[in-house]
């Protein structure tokens, strides 16, 4: 968003009201001999009518919090996915960009979500949680001429319909508000030099303004349309919430500034400055939770979060977010956060997340999903995202969305229905009721190789053979050299074994030759299989031999022939 405009909010809110204000109409003066009126005289508007009572609601039993349905009284569980559409659109500066694009005018497929809907009921769930899409040069919700666009919230009003005649609550999420004149005009009330990006929009109060006016018009446009607002589970005030610790006043090291809450913080300072972002943030989910409970009373709000990156680093971007001060002293009435299995430690995103012991108000896995990068196929991302959901049970989550229900635009992750919908069968609360019990499944594909001690023939110093069954996704093994080389794994006790998976790490591509060998012993391994012919760099390649191999703990990779020094991504062993 360009938060380089100046404001004219001033100026915008006498316009506004003068074109607003309601006009009294004098009364007629009949003469005698005039005959008495046949239509009535003009009235005043009728009242805005009051939205509907949301069904979901929070409360606390035995000193733990839960969702909750306040017409049956049951506790809610909410399980479902993400339902997004991704589409080419044009920026309002003319440039294109990809992005979320589910309800745009003219983009919207009533039919398509009306059979996802239908699909993810008849398979048992009962949460969605879909985005809306800020700013375009058209279709999007901003309606450069002021407000919000009619024809977007029409199409949002229309999906809330159909969501709750399927039994489904919706999560309504942003990445921010429009980019349109009449918000930039608010964003900018506050306009200072020394704050810029996320930053500007988080620690000021314009920020805080813009979100206030933009959530209210949101509601009031859904209730004109006669929304169904109790299909409407929260409304989620960003996707994911974050500082940027590359833009001002973060990448300060002197000079002091004041934020929206009037404080002064010191930014030669590091205690100061995550004070300044842990106090702001909570200023910023109370102050426009408060505006959207003005005209929504009953409504839940949320905010998401990716995982922090302290006190176990995993994501090195200039991005900055503590969790602890949404979760333990905000208004929010749950949390949404965003943990993603797949070279992660779910207990180590837990601790960074701080909600250790966390039972004040629900915790929501608002998305998790599987990359292709580090799931070779969709049954191993299946099994992944099985025992995740089960594990995270231990740690106090009381919901789950899938990332996502069936987005074939997002190639770089699986979606539930991809390849046969292994995904969706493997969380589906048709098939496993209680989400924190694991369930069987014919599909599934446990990998013995994984962590387990590996060997090679000659390794290159940051390449180490451990790398080949450490998980897709993660470095690679390399010998440093050409063939012949070798690698092998030790699975640490005799197993049976249905499947072997290479994933290739070659450079150029071109004829290759590998050889398969296993046993129980480390020396009288005996070959079963050679892959032989054009390979190249990311392929996979599987031996399933016709029966299962029995009493294997050895497994070896000889390569015999390649162009490329001899490497491999990963190296799965399946257990029948």
């Amino acid at each position: 968003m360009d938060t380089r405009r100046r404001a004219t909010l001033l100026l915008l809110v006498a316009a506004l009201g003068a074109a607003c204000s309601p006009r009294s109409t004098p009364a007629p003066t009949a003469s005698p001999s005039a005959p008495t009126p046949t239509t009535p005289l003009p009235t005043s508007p009728p009242p805005t009518p009051a939205p509907a009572e949301h069904r979901i609601r929070v409360r606390t039993v035995n000193g733990n919090a839960e969702f909750y349905d306040q017409q049956t009284g049951q506790t809610y569980i909410p399980r479902g996915a993400n339902y997004i559409r991704l589409a080419n659109l044009q920026s309002t500066s003319g440039g294109k960009f990809s992005y979320h694009s589910t309800f745009n005018v003219g983009l919207y497929d009533a039919s398509e979500a009306e059979q996802a809907l239908a699909q993810m009921q008849a398979d048992g769930y009962n949460a969605v949680r879909v985005f809306l899409t800020p700013s375009c040069m058209s279709g999007c919700i901003g309606d450069p001429a002021g407000g919000l666009s009619r024809d977007y919230a029409t199409n949002v009003a229309d999906f809330l319909r159909r969501a709750k005649a399927h039994e489904i609550y919706v999560i309504l999420t942003t990445d921010g508000e429009p980019d349109t004149p009449y918000y930039n005009d608010i964003l900018n009330t506050t306009w200072s030099d020394e704050f810029s990006g996320t930053n500007f929009a988080y620690l000021l109060r314009g920020g805080i303004m813009v979100g206030q006016q933009f959530w209210t018009d949101l509601v009031e446009a859904l209730i004109a349309q006669q929304a169904p607002l109790d299909a409407v589970l929260a409304y989620a005030l960003r996707n994911e919430f974050f500082f940027e610790t590359n833009a001002p006043p973060l990448s300060l090291t002197s000079g002091r500034v004041t934020t929206a809450n009037g404080k002064v913080y010191d930014m030669a300072v590091e205690d100061d400055k995550q004070r300044m972002m842990d106090e702001n943030l909570v200023l910023y989910i109370d102050q426009i939770r408060a505006a959207i409970r003005q005209v929504d009373p009953t409504a839940l709000v949320t905010i998401g979060f990716f995982p922090p990156d302290r006190p176990n680093p995993w994501n090195s971007a200039p991005r900055r977010i503590r969790t602890y001060p949404a979760l333990w002293q905000s208004s929010a009435d749950f949390i949404d956060l965003h943990p993603y299995p797949g070279g992660y430690d779910l207990g180590k995103l837990v601790e960074n997340f701080e909600m250790q012991g966390f039972t004040h108000k629900p915790v929501l896995m608002g998305e998790f999903g599987a990359a292709r990068g580090s799931y070779a196929t969709a049954a191993g991302a299946a099994l992944a995202l099985h025992d995740w959901q089960v594990g995270s049970c231990n740690y106090g989550f009381d919901g789950w969305l899938l990332w996502t229900w069936d987005t074939d635009e997002q190639t770089d992750f699986y979606n539930g229905l991809a390849d046969g919908g292994l995904i969706n069968q493997a969380l589906a609360p048709a098939n496993r009721p209680d989400p924190c019990a694991p369930g069987e499944f014919d599909f599934f594909e446990r990998n013995l190789a994984l962590g387990k001690s590996a060997v090679a023939s000659r390794s290159l110093r940051d390449s180490p053979a451990s790398n080949a069954a450490n998980g897709i996704g993660a470095d690679s093994w390399g010998a440093g050299d050409f063939a012949p080389q070798w690698i092998e794994i030790d699975l640490g006790q005799p197993v049976t074994v249905r499947l072997i998976r290479l994933l290739t790490s070659q450079t150029p591509a071109g004829r290759t030759v590998h050889e398969v060998r296993v046993g129980a012993q480390h020396g009288s391994l005996v070959l079963v299989h050679t892959f032989e012919g054009e390979t190249r760099d990311l392929q996979v390649l599987e031996f399933k031999p016709e029966a299962p191999l029995e009493n294997v703990r050895y497994v070896r990779i000889t390569t015999r022939s390649s162009p490329s020094w001899i490497g491999w991504r990963e190296i799965e062993v399946i257990a029948d």
